[in-house]
């Protein structure tokens, strides 16, 4: 079966965004975006929340065109735009980014359902609270943090919700030369009740 995997940059305190959802610390380098491009290329299809969905929609689409962007950013773009895209939410209206669906709930049966069927991984970026449910359901089965060198004392945490502990096992990780440090868990069995 395909790997759902949840991928997040994450300040060393462990928030995943800003006070305001500001993403500004990012430290980028050749590295992390050989690992980004890596990582899509795996991928068959994104699982995305309301907020990080929009986000993506509004930027991605632009960027093969954008005569400002990196060579690396222009790939990853392409990619990104093709991959099919699922957007969990109870209100959006419409999911009008092309190659998208949109899913009123997440149900774990579904989630399964799409991994056994998928031509790939299936990522998820952002979306924390999409992530705490398939945290919560068992259903992420890597985790991908690309931990940066900055603390930010507050912020919006990643699995704040969680119903019970679970395990994870480190698989790899990897420094890069900005510091960031790329550490991949799987999940460990068995999940504690």
């Amino acid at each position: 079966m395909n790997k759902l995997i949840s991928t997040h940059w994450i300040s060393l305190d462990g928030f995943i965004a800003g006070p305001m959802g500001e993403m500004d610390w990012i430290r980028g380098d050749d590295q992390l975006s050989s690992y980004e491009i890596g990582l899509v290329n795996g991928a068959s299809s994104l699982l995305l929340g309301k907020g990080t969905y929009q986000d993506f929609a509004q930027y991605w689409p632009a960027v093969p065109a954008n005569p400002n962007a990196a060579t690396w950013e222009k790939t990853y773009a392409e990619r990104i735009n093709a991959l099919h895209k699922v957007v969990i939410s109870h209100n959006l209206q419409a999911a009008k980014w092309p190659t998208s669906e949109l899913w009123r709930e997440l149900d774990a049966a579904k989630v399964n359902a799409f991994k056994a069927r998928a031509g790939g991984d299936i990522l998820t970026y952002g979306s924390a609270t999409i992530v705490q449910q398939l945290t919560n359901l068992g259903l992420v089965d890597e985790y991908h943090w690309l931990i940066h060198p900055i603390v930010l004392g507050k912020g919006r945490r990643l699995l704040d919700n969680l119903e019970r502990r679970f395990d994870i096992e480190l698989i790899d990780s990897e420094r890069f030369d900005s510091g960031v440090m790329k550490l991949i868990y799987r999940r460990a069995q068995p999940v504690h009740e």
